[in-house]
């Protein structure tokens, strides 16, 4: 296979790119940082620039043929595009524009997976979440996030491509992350005795670990391969709510600190509840176990704390 993935310097991308390194499989990687341990890499074809520029694009298609396309470039954060909604829409609506109108262009037909969030639901009136239950985002990223599945969902029935739309669910563990998201500043305000502070503190999240994030865009890959022209949804996640205390509990026994916490009032932006039904994944992905968030916690301490390891 040859598999483009934008957005790959990302904590997943980066992820799932060093994962297909492991099983041969040819990658190239379209981000607008410049990650030099992903250049490096010759087993890697490395484009840096803006999924939003029509010339990368067309520079990309211009000189390769892919099986498979997994976008995952985006304003990734729900404070980041609250804070420059412009900036999450360019990214995250432009580029799957830009993306879209390329392979059109070049008269490519690689099945594509789209990666969304749990936040296109808004927040849902029961619990778990069906694939089908009502989008109604209640913050900027889930109204991107929304439009980028829409933009996804008709091109593949208009191209007749194969398409699935990936929900992730808060995806942690490892050194990848942007450590200023909930599990690794949790982990490292404990970890070194500072003041933990909690937004609202009633969530109830379905917490994925990053293995097994990985583990199920390999097994979409898969699917999609042996699939033609269908289009599909699926969460990513255990498919468990697990409190912000939960959470708190687990850093604690696993670092031997006790959290000093302190609550701030809810934001009018962030979703409280979230838990995804996970049977699509098992049925149709064979996706049964994923991991527990307190054996999750524990794996990932030291990604997590590797900066101050490192540096003592």
């Amino acid at each position: 296979m040859n598999i483009l993935i934008t957005g790959g310097a990302g904590f997943i991308g980066k992820t799932l790119a060093n994962k297909l390194i492991f099983e041969d499989i040819s990658t190239t990687i379209i981000d607008i940082k410049n990650d030099k341990s992903l250049i490096a890499e010759n087993k890697i074809s490395y484009i840096q620039g803006d999924v939003c520029d029509p010339s990368i694009m067309e520079r990309v298609f211009s000189h390769q043929i892919f099986d498979g396309i997994v976008h995952l470039a985006a304003v990734s954060r729900v404070i980041d595009a609250e804070n420059n909604p412009d900036e999450c829409w360019r990214t995250n609506v432009g580029g799957v524009k830009t993306l879209l109108k390329a392979i059109e262009q070049f008269n490519q037909k690689p099945w594509l997976i789209f990666g969304s969030s749990r936040e296109v639901y808004g927040e849902p009136q029961s619990l778990p979440v069906k694939e089908s239950d009502v989008k109604k985002a209640v913050n900027i990223y889930g109204e991107s996030k929304m439009e980028g599945e829409r933009l996804f969902t008709d091109f593949a029935k208009n191209q007749d491509l194969s398409c699935a739309i990936v929900r992730f669910s808060n995806v942690y563990g490892n050194r990848y992350d942007i450590f200023d998201r909930v599990i690794p500043r949790f982990i490292r305000a404990i970890a070194t005795d500072n003041m933990l502070t909690i937004e609202g503190g009633e969530q109830l999240i379905d917490f994925t670990h990053i293995d097994d994030t990985v583990t199920s865009l390999l097994k979409l890959m898969d699917y999609l391969g042996n699939h033609e022209e269908i289009q599909t949804e699926f969460h990513f996640c255990p498919g468990i709510g697990w409190s912000l205390y939960d959470l708190i509990s687990y850093i604690e026994q696993a670092t031997g600190k006790i959290a000093s916490v302190k609550v701030n009032q809810k934001r009018n932006y962030d979703v409280v509840k979230f838990i995804g039904d996970t049977t699509k994944i098992k049925t149709e992905l064979g996706l049964q176990q994923f991991l527990p968030l307190k054996e999750g916690i524990q794996k990932s301490i030291t990604e997590y704390l590797y900066v101050e390891l490192n540096t003592k």
